[in-house]
Order: structure tokens, then C-alpha cells, then sequence
């Protein structure tokens, strides 16, 4: 009888430690699963900080900052389910909700903020990218439908326009400086021809302000400066780049 009460505590303990390995094993990849989807979630959250904390105070359009504002609410959201020891997501939950407020009510009749110098067109033109490959990986989802899409792209693509006028108005303002004028009347002719292909109108009171400007600069030079080369798809090229397979080559963290 000994000999089968031991066979059978032997079974009893094999069988209790086959279970408490697998058991073990359930939890730690339960854990390295919750591990992986914190660290893509803040990723995520990551990068929708870094699109709505890179432009000038009012720089997006209201439908576009309201979208990554929601975005990063669900993914706080996923976090604070995910780490509910952790409240640094309430909080910032909290803070997201007050500026999705503000947002809401905020007018966006007004003109966009000009870019002040080239390293703050380079940040925001950077911040563009990062918004569109988002608004990309939207629609592949379904997330948005198409026609959502094509108007977020639209909106967008007008930015990408006053981002190439601020542009040669701050290369036309660097030539005035150095007392270059005809490299200034070039420079400024170029932003004037960007503002005529623009069919919104948002841009007349300076279209009239930059002739002034022009038509100084011809004065002091003495005779009217060379038209400048044709550079009308100056927008154009930069929608271009900005729709480029390559310039979306780095792990997609929206993923």
C-alpha cells in the first residue's frame, strides 16, 4: 500500500508542478503582452504630443487639432485601463479634455500665425509629415472614411502652402538685410505667385501688402527687377514630397 500512496503523491506533486509552470508561464506572457502594448501605446501617445505640441498656438485648423486631441484621449484611456496604479494618464486625461474645450470654441476664422524664421518652417513642415502619415494610416484602417481623409488632406495641403509663402518671405526679409535688393523683389515675386494660385482669398491683404513691399524695392534698385522663373508648383512639389512612399520608411508606431 505504501508503494501506491507514494506513486501516487509522486503524480499528485508531477501534476501540481506541471500546473504551476504553466500557470507560471500563463502570467509572464500575459505580463510581457501588457509589457508590449504599454510601450506601443506610449509610443503612440508620444507621437500625438509631439504633432499637437509643434506648431504655433493656432497654427492647425480646428477640425485637425480636435482629431489628434481625440486620438490621444483614446490611447490615455488604454493606459489608464491598462496601469490603474499609474494616474499620471487621469491627469493627463483631464488636461486633454479642458484643452479639447478650448478647441471647440476657439474661432478659426482668424489668419493662420506666420512662421518666424527657417527653423521653425523646417519644425512645422517636419510636424505636417508626421500628421499626414497619421491621417494616411486612418483611412487604411477605416478609422475615417475617404471623404474625411481627402478634406483633412486638403486642410493640410493649404498649410503646406502658407508654409512655402512664409518661406521666401523670410529668404526675401534675410536679402533686405543684406542689402540685396533685387534677390529680395525675387524672393517676395515668388511668395506673390504662390498667394495668386491660392483661390481661398485669405491671403489678399498681404498679397496687396508684398506689391507695396515689390514696388518699393524696384524704386530704391532703380529699374524694375527680372521677373522670376516660373516656380508656380512650388506648393506642389512640397504636397509631392510630402506623399512620398520613402518619406515614410521608419517603423510605423501607429501600428
Amino acid at each position: 500500500m505504501s508503494a501506491i500512496y507514494t506513486v501516487a503523491t509522486i503524480i499528485a506533486l508531477l501534476g501540481a508542478f506541471i500546473c504551476y509552470v504553466f500557470i507560471t508561464q500563463s502570467l509572464e506572457k500575459k505580463r510581457k503582452q501588457k509589457q508590449r502594448l504599454t510601450q506601443a501605446l506610449n509610443q503612440r501617445a508620444k507621437v500625438f504630443r509631439y504633432i499637437l505640441s509643434g506648431f504655433p498656438p493656432n497654427f492647425l485648423t480646428r477640425e485637425l487639432t480636435l482629431l489628434v486631441q481625440r486620438c490621444l484621449t483614446d490611447v490615455l484611456q488604454q493606459l489608464a485601463r491598462l496601469n490603474p496604479s499609474d494616474k499620471s494618464h487621469v491627469e493627463e486625461l483631464a488636461l486633454v479634455a479642458g484643452q479639447i474645450q478650448a478647441t471647440q470654441q476657439r474661432d478659426d476664422g482668424h489668419k493662420r500665425p506666420s512662421l518666424q524664421s527657417p527653423q521653425q518652417v523646417k519644425d512645422v513642415k517636419t510636424h505636417l509629415q508626421e500628421l499626414f502619415k497619421f491621417l494616411t494610416h486612418l483611412q487604411r484602417k477605416g478609422t475615417i472614411k475617404k471623404v474625411e481623409a481627402d478634406d483633412f488632406g486638403q486642410q493640410i495641403k493649404q498649410l503646406v502652402l502658407q508654409i512655402s509663402i512664409d518661406s521666401y518671405v523670410l529668404q526675401a526679409k534675410q536679402a533686405r538685410q543684406a542689402e540685396k535688393p533685387k534677390l529680395a523683389i525675387h524672393y517676395f515675386s515668388l511668395a506673390q505667385k504662390l498667394i495668386e494660385k491660392d483661390e481661398s482669398g485669405q491671403y489678399a491683404k498681404q498679397s496687396a501688402k508684398l506689391s507695396q513691399i515689390i514696388q518699393a524695392l524696384e524704386a530704391d534698385a532703380g529699374e524694375p527687377a527680372k521677373a522670376p522663373e516660373p516656380d508656380e508648383a512650388a506648393q506642389d512639389k512640397e504636397w509631392e514630397e510630402m506623399e512620398k512612399p520613402d518619406s515614410w520608411k521608419k517603423k510605423n508606431i501607429y501600428d
